[in-house]
């Protein structure tokens, strides 16, 4: 049995050797597969974010209505509203639909202000307090903001520097922590869709099944252990387990609707196809390596074909 190990260690090894060569830039070949994560996870990032906008299931959550209580009608996206809240739509009442962006009210005075009843996700956190190019406190910007960002984030820096003075004039005292974690408190409700939640516990997982598969690899270029030692596998399980959850944790997220109980056991389904692809690439890298070997002792070996004119 240990001869049978042996040989399969010396065919993957030679399939190795191969990868190593084939892999661009001269990289470790495991970490080939890593280097593309930061593209597809770019990718993705702007495509949950657009299905966040226009396609996941949301209240629609405007603030200002009859009732004194955000409008609870089912909309697809956080860039819109309802056909009663549509911005421009005259009320019975004589008044217009102000335009107002999801993390957004107004005051009694008519000063549009910063929500403090719900609060939004982000990509990796329940209750993010940043503000980026994509995202307004885990709420999703729409397209116009973000093409125009620049100018976006002066205004937002403008009305911090209001919302500060009008602390001092009120308090006689500056307190920061309003501006950088908002005025929504512990009691505020989750505003955005039920999908979020899931590609939150997906990119976590992913992120930290890529940290772990790089930093293998990085021990093993730092050790010089070579392309042939056992824990390039191991990375390489990891790229690949990565990958599954990506697959069956954040695009099945964005391509299904509701949320299922089928789409809840993404883990399981992540860790069977990460299984049966690793099978399948040791079942290639020893098919290949017994191919490599053969061509070898037919070129090389005592009953080489020798090939002259």
């Amino acid at each position: 049995m240990g001869e049978v190990f042996d040989h399969l260690r010396r065919l993957l090894g030679v399939f190795c050797t191969l990868l190593d060569k084939v892999s661009p830039w001269g990289v470790p070949w495991p970490i080939t597969l890593g280097l593309v994560f930061p593209v597809i996870m770019s990718v993705l990032t702007v495509t949950v974010w657009l299905s966040r906008g226009r396609a996941w299931r949301v209240a629609c959550d405007y603030p200002l209505t009859s009732t004194n209580q955000p409008c609870r009608n089912p909309v697809l996206g956080e860039w819109t509203r309802c056909h009663h809240h549509r911005p421009g739509t005259v009320r019975s009442s004589g008044s217009t639909v102000r335009a107002l962006l999801r993390w957004q009210t107004v005051r009694s005075g008519g000063a549009v202000v910063e929500r403090a009843d719900i609060h939004g996700r982000g990509v990796l956190r329940d209750r993010p307090r940043f503000r980026g190019l994509l995202y307004y406190r885990g709420f999703a910007r729409p397209p116009r903001d973000v093409v125009g960002f620049a100018r976006t984030w002066w205004d937002e820096r403008l009305s911090d520097i209001k919302a500060l003075w009008r602390q001092l004039q009120d308090a006689g005292a500056v307190d920061l922590r309003v501006i950088l974690r908002g005025p929504a408190g512990p009691t505020a409700r989750v505003g955005v869709s039920d999908h979020v939640a899931q590609v939150i516990r997906a990119t976590r997982v992913t992120a930290v099944l890529v940290v772990i598969g790089l930093l293998m690899v990085g021990y093993m270029v730092w050790k010089h252990l070579g392309s042939k030692y056992w824990l390039n596998y191991t990375a390489t399980y990891a790229f690949l387990a990565a990958w599954a959850v990506v697959r069956f944790g954040i695009w099945a997220s964005i391509s299904e609707g509701a949320p299922t109980e089928e789409a809840a056991s993404w883990p399981k389904q992540a860790a069977k196809a990460a299984t049966k692809w690793f099978v399948a690439f040791i079942v290639i890298s020893v098919l290949a390596g017994q191919f490599l070997d053969f061509l070898e002792k037919l070129v090389n070996g005592p009953d080489a074909i020798r090939v002259g004119f």
